[in-house]
């Protein structure tokens, strides 16, 4: 007899053999959200900066989605990855060197072409699968 939990897909029996009659079964690895939240970081004037979040996960580099907005106030919400954004003066570096993920950290660089400091919000959410 198998334990744990199963949801199968409409028409397929729960106590089938068969995995892929299965939208979910806890004997194979799934993609779970391993950390999220929010920060910011101040940036000066027509410089750059960068920030570094880090997490506690030992099964390889996971996804990490990043929503900005670039402009204070602004309402604009910009997911990631995105490089110079029309309208925008702020932006995320998009090459590997500015921005990356590692296997217990990420790491983004966030350029300011404006002659003022900008303090730029930004959620974040790290997933990753977590097979047995």
């Amino acid at each position: 007899m198998s334990y744990g939990i199963k949801v199968s897909k409409p028409g397929k029996d729960v106590s089938s053999t068969t995995v892929t009659d299965f939208v979910l079964h806890s004997d194979y690895g799934t993609i779970k959200f391993l950390k999220w939240g929010a920060g910011s970081k101040t940036v000066e004037a027509s410089t750059s900066t960068t920030d570094t979040v880090s997490f506690s996960w030992s099964g390889g580099k996971p996804l990490v989605m990043i929503y900005a907005e670039l402009t204070p106030g602004s309402g604009r919400w910009y997911a990631s990855p995105f490089g110079s954004i029309s309208g925008e003066d702020t932006y995320f570096g998009s090459s590997l060197d500015d921005s990356y993920v590692g296997n217990v950290d990420f790491v983004i660089k966030i350029y300011n072409n404006t002659a003022s400091s900008k303090t730029i919000s930004y959620y974040y959410f790290v997933v990753g699968e977590t097979g047995k």
